[in-house]
């Protein structure tokens, strides 16, 4: 007897079980396949922190997009240095005509762009075929980009900027982290600011994605600091995978 197979019921299967994606039905790989066709961009950059990204949702590349979408036509990985700060070198092949930027930048696994550290525009694509680029020294680091994209660019205002800090909390970029981590939330009883390994029981990130700060004794509405819910995914992964200070 010839078995029939319905492939079309395993796929459902997959789905439902997390082995494959819902989205448009492809798996994604963390690389997309190199053509030898194209331009190439090599990049230099000695950079820290890089290890930081510790949750495989999001990590950093080397990646090649235009201006229709957000998602990386062409990427690749940058490799973590044996030593933290040393110089790494990506090179980035197969990069055709429709791509208009290259971003050293943390894409998720959808390799929809997430944030950039630097940017390669179309007027430096057009002008070779084999472009290189030494970028020098970059802090790539997990808390170095909540320091610089989150804190300082909605926080400091209000935490630190000035003489005083509401609710004596400093968010500058000398006292933020000693400040968050393993402190106790003034505004939430029995709760710290940032609790190590367990976001769902820090002040800091009920802040920022609940409404718990919507209350006469917060004074302030702290939802719109961070809109993004890629921004406030990695503050997630970020205290899940222990707060820590990039190095």
């Amino acid at each position: 007897m010839i078995m029939k197979i319905d492939f079309t019921k395993i796929a459902c299967s997959l789905m439902l079980l997390g082995l494959a994606s819902c989205d448009d039905g492809r798996l994604y790989e963390e690389e997309t396949p190199i053509s030898p066709e194209g331009r190439m961009v090599t990049l230099t950059a000695k950079l820290t922190g890089l290890a930081s990204w510790p949750d495989p949702s999001m990590y950093v590349v080397l990646a090649g997009f235009n201006d229709d979408s957000d998602y990386a036509l062409i990427n690749k990985s940058v490799p973590v240095p044996e030593t933290d700060g040393e110089e790494v070198t990506i090179q980035l092949s197969g990069i055709k005509e429709n791509v208009t930027r290259v971003e050293l930048c943390v894409i998720n696994r959808l390799r929809r762009h997430i944030l950039g550290f630097y940017t390669i525009d179309e007027n430096t694509l057009l002008g070779s075929n084999d472009i290189k680029v030494d970028v020098g020294a970059l802090n790539v680091g997990m808390y170095h980009t909540i320091q610089d994209r989150v804190f300082n660019a909605s926080c400091v205002n209000c935490h630190g900027a000035a003489s005083s800090a509401a609710a004596g909390l400093y968010l500058t970029a000398e006292k933020s982290h000693a400040a968050i981590v393993g402190m106790p939330s003034k505004k939430i009883q029995g709760m710290n600011l940032v609790e190590p390994g367990n976001a769902a029981k820090s002040a800091l990130y009920e802040a920022l994605s609940t409404d718990v700060s919507i209350t006469g004794a917060w004074h302030y509405n702290h939802t719109g600091e961070v809109v993004d819910d890629d921004i406030l995914s990695m503050i997630r992964q970020w205290i899940t995978h222990g707060a820590k200070k990039d190095e």
